[in-house]
């Protein structure tokens, strides 16, 4: 009898599943008792609608599973549902190119199933993701599409979702008016329905955008308004947010005091909450007013505990700042020690942040194998165990046995059943990582090589003419003293040139990261193009007269173009300047202009010595291993056409080059007319999506 006790102990312990295994069998056990397949996919489509957060995976698994009944019982609205449930996951992973791809697979159905709701709900999801990849001129198609269709039907809900969703594109978009315009009528709705949790989103949204217009007491006003809102709705939460918001904006208006008094609040609710992430920000904050107000040994001690914490959560984004922050306080305090030891720290997180990343999600991964295959293990073991304890069992409890072993056949075929599965959702997820990981791996390599190129120029093509210039400077002391004053002109003349090339180096280095970085802003207008060439012939005419080379402007007729002032500039004046490097003495260089269609054409010809068939094909790369040296010697980096390049296709053209050695080079660009203003729409639109 004790044998048979510890028989049916061992047995209850072999035919235990893992949580998840009876998660799985509890699901599939509930779509075996389902006989309809409509009733099936409704059962799968909540299933996943309700769990594609916290398991992507198995949600993927049981959508494909839903669209398989509805593919064979007809039922496109139900795999409509289904991929979008799938794409849904696909864009939680900011994989947004899948996540649209199965947004369309939806509307497909939706559209065969004549399923009006199914289409327009479509259409806000995939407007979201097109915002997220700043595709914002389709963003606006889908959703006032929404818009139109909600109105029509008096959905309240959907219309102000809707509302709200184009008032955050016309936020990225920076058209802040027309953000609150759709804030506000999206406010006028929860205020009419009393959708109290939705009012405390948009009032906080529309702060932002008054915040960020310096209107810091409209803004104040609707913060004031969602401390009422908390009154009927206690929540810790979004109080201590509110306190943090309304201190960031007396600290903008100069009121540290209320500034420190309000973040003071937040900071002991945050506490209380517990959230260390949370706390930081609001250290962060109060470091920030005491650094305005001169106040840095303070300013210190905040940073410093906002810092600790940041490391006891292991946040590098928040590590790094709170680094660069206490870089600043210190170089203000003259400690140059400590100053350089946060600046190290700074740049070690900010070069090791993409292999953090890396090398956590390969550590969840092999942990997440290890488990499972010690899992496996232990099964295995006890199995035998119980194999060997039947076969020493007595007759008396062979009938028992018999039982035991028919009901361990059946889970272990459940069992098999559910391990593969989880085998195949498992190989999915490895092959999720494999990708992103050799993703990021692309772009950290990318990163690494630009950042070789920099350092390369800066060490080189920047320190070359500064050393030149020091040189020319000693020469024109020795010139002085020797009363050489023939000399003095041409050394001036060349420290001119030397000085020149290294403005132009630096504005190029800062353009090019600006712009790199998203932070160069485009500001499209109408220009003036005669004025504009003008400008920068006279620049360079100086220079043209020291190598005595003629520069001519051909343009006749008054032309306009729409295009960003500042880089039309960068760009004419790169090639201006790689005009006259390439130009021998004696050479012409002619600029001109003509209409062609709805865009302009520019041209900059020289009588320069060419550029040879290999050299062209990559001669808008940011690579001067390849490049053939000017006519004084001087050699080209790549930045300055590479910049050309960008800026160009920035502002609706394209660039090109025409060469022939010992001849000369022409360099060709078209920019959109300026007189075409449905263009000038068009540009403006597709270039602030871009943005």
């Amino acid at each position: 009898m004790r044998n048979l006790v510890l028989l049916l102990i061992l047995f209850l312990f072999i035919a235990k599943p893992v949580a998840f295994t009876q998660n799985l069998d509890s699901i599939d056990k509930k779509l075996d008792s389902i006989s309809e397949f409509n009733l099936k996919i409704e059962f799968l489509n909540e299933w996943t609608g309700k769990n594609y957060r916290k398991l992507p995976v198995e949600a993927i698994h049981y959508a494909e599973e839903a669209i398989k009944y509805a593919e064979e019982s007809e039922n496109y609205s139900g795999a409509g549902n289904a991929f979008i449930r799938i794409a849904l996951v696909h864009f939680r992973k900011e994989d947004y190119t899948q996540s649209i791809s199965f947004f369309n697979k939806a509307l497909d159905k939706f559209t065969i199933s004549k399923d009006s709701i199914g289409i327009y709900n479509t259409y806000i999801n995939r407007g979201i993701v097109y915002r997220n990849m700043n595709k914002h001129n389709l963003a606006i198609v889908d959703l006032f599409a929404c818009i139109k269709y909600f109105e029509k039907k008096s959905m309240t809900f959907e219309l102000s979702l809707s509302y709200n969703s184009i008032g955050l594109v016309y936020k990225d978009l920076k058209e802040y008016s027309k953000a609150l315009e759709y804030y506000n009528k999206a406010e006028e709705i929860f205020k009419r329905e009393n959708q109290i949790s939705s009012l405390y989103s948009s009032n906080t949204n529309i702060a932002n955008i008054l915040s960020i217009q310096n209107k810091f007491q409209e803004a104040l006003n609707y913060y004031k308004s969602n401390l009422d809102i908390i009154k009927e709705k206690p929540n810790k939460y979004k109080l201590a947010q509110t306190y943090h918001n309304m201190g960031s904006c007396f600290f903008e208006m100069g009121n540290y005091p209320l500034a420190l008094e309000y973040l003071n609040q937040s900071l002991e609710l945050k506490e209380k909450i517990g959230n260390k992430n949370l706390i930081i920000t609001t250290l962060n904050s109060f470091a920030h007013v005491f650094y305005q107000q001169g106040a840095y040994t303070k300013a210190l001690e905040y940073r410093k505990k906002a810092l600790g914490l940041a490391v006891e959560t292991q946040n590098i984004e928040y590590q790094k700042d709170c680094n660069k922050e206490l870089f600043k306080i210190f170089t203000h305090l003259n400690m140059g020690d400590s100053a350089l030891h946060y600046f190290a720290n700074y740049e070690l997180l900010k070069d090791s942040i993409f292999n953090h990343e890396n090398l956590k999600e390969i550590a969840e991964i092999q942990e997440k194998y290890e488990s499972e295959k010690k899992e496996t293990q232990i099964a295995l073991l006890e199995k035998d165990n119980k194999s060997k304890m039947w076969q020493r069992n007595s007759l008396v409890v062979l009938l028992f046995l018999l039982l035991a072993y028919a009901i361990f056949i059946v889970r272990s075929y459940y069992q098999k059943k559910n391990t593969n599965r989880l085998l195949q959702l498992q190989n999915k997820r490895i092959k999720w990582h494999k990708t992103l990981l050799d993703q990021k791996n692309e772009a950290l390599t990318d990163s690494n090589k630009t950042k070789n190129r920099l350092f390369q120029i800066i060490s080189h093509d920047l320190r070359s003419p500064l050393a030149s210039v020091y040189n020319l400077a000693q020469l024109m002391k020795i010139f002085v003293q020797q009363k050489k004053y023939d000399l003095l002109e041409e050394s001036g003349n060349d420290m001119e040139e030397c000085i020149n090339n290294v403005l132009s180096l630096t504005d190029n280095l800062l353009s090019w990261s600006l712009n790199q970085s998203g932070k160069l802003p485009y500001k499209p207008a109408i220009l003036s193009l005669k004025p504009l060439l003008e400008s920068n012939l006279h620049t360079y005419s100086s220079v043209a007269k020291q190598k005595s080379i003629h520069l001519q402007l051909l343009l006749d007729e008054t032309l306009f173009v729409f295009a960003d002032r500042q880089m039309l500039d960068t760009v004419i004046r790169n090639l201006i300047n790689n005009s006259l490097k390439f130009t021998p003495s004696g050479g012409i260089i002619v600029i001109g202009a003509k209409q062609k269609d709805d865009s302009i054409e520019i041209w900059i010809k020289d009588s320069g010595i060419g550029i040879s068939e290999d050299l062209i094909s990559d001669i808008f790369q940011f690579d001067n291993s390849k490049s053939q040296l000017g006519t004084k010697g001087e050699k080209g980096n790549g930045l300055g056409l590479l910049l050309c390049k960008q800026f160009i296709e920035q502002n609706r053209g394209d660039i090109w080059v025409e060469s022939t050695i010992n001849v000369g080079t022409t360099f060709r660009f078209t920019i959109p007319a300026g007189e075409d203003t449905n263009e000038i729409a068009s540009v403006l639109s597709t270039n602030l999506n871009s943005n």
